[in-house]
């Protein structure tokens, strides 16, 4: 075995040293890059009324080469139009069309000698020409390829631009099945796409980080292949080992290949040998937001599918086109709801993406409604957005005349004043006409469980939210991830609303998108949630519940008062606060643990200030948890509490009664004085509106709490809920305080 290495060694530098006697070079002398690839653009007159490129290219002779002779091979991987001609190293041979083809002379070089090509590209309008020219040494009968260099000749305004579905080059997610297995992703572009349709594809850009993949390849197809060869793809390239381990992999096409009508798939495929470590586990690169066909993915276990609308992000894959781009070219996305107090106006921002290649420093736009379009408004941008970026604008949107709901389009006609080649691409939303602005609270549901390793970061994330937003905070853990065996706290599917979240941890903000309870939906979960806060609610909720005397049962009931006419659901849920024990069903998993270091190459340098203490944590601990879902008003699936058709500003009052768990282990965890009734008021649209908590209150036959005829545990005073004391407790609420000093709520019938 060492011998066959140092052999194989010895013939490696053997080869290196003879692929140097043979080199090109420009008209300096300077030597190019063995494989480089260089671009032409300077035209030359050729005397006769036309124009060419000049590719001024030699041959050089670096040493001794007795008996060798020459021959130059042409491979015309792109020709737009016109000829390409080469002289060498006498006669002149002309070629129009894309191919490989090889001087019929060859030459003798002396050494030191440089000899010209004298080839040029004989362009007869705007385009391109490509051509990977090659030195092929011939010694007798043998001959060798010794030398590679790739010429890009370009002319009028046909230009190359990094195209993709995101506009940065850094990840931001990983995605993966945490499996050992082969994996395919890609992007489907459509021949009609406004930036890259028609485009010829030159090279493709993407990220592997994956210590342990192998075998990657990079591909364009017109459907999506099961596995890599020429036959399932319109073209594939080897992507080189040393090459792997960084985001920025770029592997040009020896080929390029135009975008076809019908559309391409372009992607990339690897194997994880061995899922050692997290990026492993996950080795997929993801970044910015979900689209539709920019995450498309498929695994041994999976078959492809398209992964939008799953909170993943779009695929780090960027692709080099090659085309004219026109200008002034802007999109505006998809916005809203909006809303606006009668007489005033609102302030909306809007995601409008630069597919020009002039970087757009102002916009023009009109609002559209009900078929009749405002005035033009004008908006300078400070911070100006270049090609294939989104950048956010702040336009002025005015209320209407009355209250009411109304659909609406924002149209951009301008870009640096300059008609849109897009103004036809509306962008739509709703907008609010409201007499009031409510304040809404935030629900965060969160799916997680004793036996998710990563779900510690949520609860994290959650105490975030309760420490910095108080009662504006209403956070609802549902334990799910692991069965009630695992997880004490554990409630079963068919006992809440279907919440659609797969893995953990994760959550939705009053149901909306999906997002991690720390991270949420790029940095930090506070972030996400000060921007939903600020969202007005269309409705005012409030809501109290009294368990009874036996301790199995809480009468919720939640008052309602909707700004606008509408059919809303009502839902009801118990959460706790406190929970904790010992032994099976409350240990909670820690795979931020050193005890993990090894196989999630985490260190506690690495994690953030408020995760660092998980890092010393051993791999499971017995936690105190918040927030737990312990009980809600749906059985076998479906709410309980009947459907309400609301009128605007008419308050209406619902009950309900909430069954208290029997669970053993969870029953006994339970302080009835950190139990809290939520009420959920849902729209249409499966969206919480807004949503009210508070602490129940216990009550028995008598009107009053038991309480122990024990010297310390008798009634020293009592105190309306506005705090005046009374000689006797009045009907309704009362604040009683006990001579230990406890101060507990009693309801007096």
């Amino acid at each position: 075995m060492k011998k066959f290495f140092t052999l194989l060694t010895t013939f490696a530098l053997a080869t290196a040293t003879y692929a140097q006697d043979y080199v090109f070079t420009d008209q300096q002398g300077n030597v190019l890059e063995d494989g480089a690839t260089i671009e032409r653009t300077e035209t030359e007159d050729d005397g006769f009324g036309g124009s060419f490129i000049p590719g001024h290219l030699y041959v050089k002779n670096n040493a001794d080469n007795a008996g060798k002779q020459v021959a130059i091979v042409t491979e015309i991987s792109e020709i737009s139009n016109g000829a390409l001609q080469l002289c060498f190293p006498v006669n002149c041979q002309s070629y129009s069309e894309a191919g490989t083809n090889e001087t019929a002379e060859k030459a003798s070089i002396a050494v030191g000698e440089q000899k010209d090509l004298q080839t040029e590209w004989l362009f007869e309008s705007e385009g391109q020409c490509i051509v990977t020219y090659k030195i092929k040494a011939y010694q007798s009968l043998a001959s060798e390829v010794v030398r590679t260099l790739t010429v890009k000749y370009k002319y009028g305004n046909s230009q190359q631009v990094w195209w993709g579905y995101v506009s940065t080059n850094t990840s931001g997610n990983s995605v993966g099945t945490s499996t050992a297995e082969t994996y395919h992703c890609a992007i489907f572009i459509p021949g009609n796409h406004a930036i890259a349709g028609g485009k010829t594809i030159h090279a493709i850009r993407f990220g592997l980080v994956a210590p342990n993949a192998i075998d990657a390849k990079v591909w364009v197809a017109s459907s999506l292949p099961s596995s890599i060869t020429a036959q399932s793809t319109l073209q594939y390239e080897n992507v080189p080992a040393s090459q792997l381990g960084n985001e920025n992999i770029e592997v040009s096409l020896t080929t390029p290949v135009t975008i076809p009508a019908g559309g391409a798939y372009v992607g990339y495929s690897f194997t994880i040998k061995n899922n050692a470590t997290q990026q492993d586990n996950y080795p997929v690169l993801t970044a910015g937001a979900d689209a539709p066909n920019a995450l498309l993915l498929r695994t041994d276990q999976m078959n492809w599918g398209d992964f939008n609308g799953y909170g993943f992000g779009s695929l780090l894959l960027h692709v080099l086109l090659d085309g004219e781009f026109a200008d002034n070219v802007a999109t505006a996305a998809d916005f809203g709801p909006a809303y606006a107090v009668l007489g005033g106006s609102t302030t909306a921002k809007v995601d409008v993406m630069n597919g020009g290649s002039t970087p757009i420093s102002s916009i023009d736009y009109t609002i559209t409604t009900d078929g009749v379009a405002s005035a033009e408004q004008h908006v300078n941008l400070t911070s100006p957005i270049v090609f294939n970026t989104t950048g956010t604008i702040n336009v002025t949107i005015p209320a209407d005349e009355t209250t009411g709901q109304k659909n609406k389009t924002l149209n951009i006609t301008k870009v640096n004043g300059q008609n849109n080649a897009n103004a036809n691409l509306a962008a739509n939303f709703t907008l609010y006409t409201l007499k009031k602005l409510i304040d809404r609270n935030v629900v965060v549901e969160q799916f997680t469980g004793t036996g998710c390793g990563w779900c510690p970061r949520g609860h994290v994330g959650m105490e975030k939210m309760r420490a910095n937003f108080g009662d504006r905070f209403i956070g609802i853990a549902i334990h799910q991830y692991s069965q009630q065996a695992q997880d004490a706290m554990y409630i079963a599917p068919a006992k809440y609303a279907k919440h659609g979240l797969q893995g953990a941890p994760s959550c939705r903000l009053d149901r909306g998108a999906e997002a991690d309870p720390y991270y949420g939906y790029s940095n930090d979960i506070l972030d996400d949630f000060r921007e939903e806060m600020e969202i007005p609610a269309l409705a005012e909720v409030s809501v109290s519940g009294t368990l009874n005397t036996e301790k199995t049962k809480v009468e919720a009931k939640a008052k309602t008062t909707a700004l606008f006419d509408g059919t809303y659901n009502l839902e009801f849920v118990l959460v706790a606060d406190g929970l904790k024990g010992t032994g099976t069903g409350w240990a909670q998993a820690n795979y931020y643990s050193s005890a993990y270091a090894s196989q999630t190459g985490i260190t506690k340098a690495s994690l953030p200030d408020d995760l660092k203490h998980l890092y010393d944590t051993g791999a499971t601990f017995y936690p105190t948890f918040n927030d737990v879902a312990i009980a809600s008003s749906y059985t076998s699936s479906k709410n309980q509490v009947p459907a309400l058709t609301l009128t605007a500003e008419t308050e209406e009052e619902t009950t309900f009664t909430l069954t208290m768990p029997t669970y053993t282990k969870l029953k006994n965890a339970i302080d009835i004085e950190q139990v809290y009734v939520v009420a959920l008021l849902v729209n249409a649209q499966g969206k919480i509106v807004n949503a009210a908590k508070q602490q129940i209150t216990v009550a028995d036959p008598s009107g009053i709490e038991n309480v122990n005829t024990a010297t310390n545990s008798e009634q020293t005073a009592s105190y309306t809920l506005d705090g005046r004391r009374v000689q006797t407790m009045q009907k309704g609420l009362n604040i009683v305080r006990m001579a230990n000093g406890k101060t507990i709520k009693v309801i007096q019938k």
